[in-house]
């Protein structure tokens, strides 16, 4: 069987025991761009973001990202997941927390990409991250067909 680059990447899609030994090699970074002191809804609804809190400990803090609604997962800092409540958006997306998370404005967020090409279709070239500095970059390769 040939994986060829989607095993290179590894997105979420291809978490398979026959490649359990790879590592992911892909996330997509956005900034912060509200950090909220408790989570909340708009338009009138407010009150529903103080019972979200209360019934869910992992939504009691709201942060906006740049971007967003891309088949990917917040995976660092851990505990965050997209808000059920606030809807999708592309341009800026809420992510709900405990707080644990302690993310301010600028901070970074990570998604891990569920597929490979889908997703990096979006983006321009990949950094290459190594020994803490970006180090090269390499284009996405077009899409065919």
């Amino acid at each position: 069987m040939r994986w060829g680059g989607v095993a290179m990447v590894k997105p979420s899609d291809f978490d398979l025991p026959l490649l359990d030994e790879l590592l992911p090699a892909c996330f997509i970074a956005t900034p912060v761009l509200k950090a909220l002191p408790r989570f909340e809804l708009p338009y009138g609804v407010e009150w529903l973001g103080g019972l979200a809190s209360g019934w869910d400990a992992n939504a009691r803090r709201g942060y906006f990202i740049y971007g967003g609604n891309w088949q990917a997962d917040p995976v660092s800092p851990t505990g965050l997941e997209s808000s059920g409540l606030y809807g999708h958006s592309s341009n800026q997306q809420l992510l709900v927390g405990s707080g644990l998370q302690a993310l301010a404005v600028d901070d970074t967020v990570f998604f891990r990409p569920r597929q490979s090409e889908a997703v990096l279709q979006q983006f321009g070239d990949i950094a290459v991250y190594e020994g803490g500095r970006i180090v090269d970059s390499w284009p996405v390769l077009p899409a065919t067909g």
